[in-house]
């Protein structure tokens, strides 16, 4: 599996979790829930930027090792 693949289904459970948020009602009961989907989303944001900053270094040092940087 790809760093692109992992990425691709961190987005599709982005996208579950932004349901489970909008399908919460909006009564104080659920705000330990909402809490929780919250903090899931906190980490899931942090976990697809460090992924994509990976993607981006690799395609650097791809660039750089094929000697595919412009030089100016």
């Amino acid at each position: 599996m790809t760093l692109k693949d992992i990425l691709s289904r961190l987005e599709l459970i982005e996208g579950e979790l932004d349901d489970a948020t909008n399908t919460l009602p909006d009564y104080t009961a659920n705000s330990g829930s909402r809490g929780y989907v919250d903090g899931a989303k906190c980490e899931l944001y942090h976990l697809k930027d460090e992924i994509e900053r990976c993607i981006l270094d690799e395609k650097k040092d791809r660039d750089i090792l094929y000697n595919r940087v412009k030089k100016w």
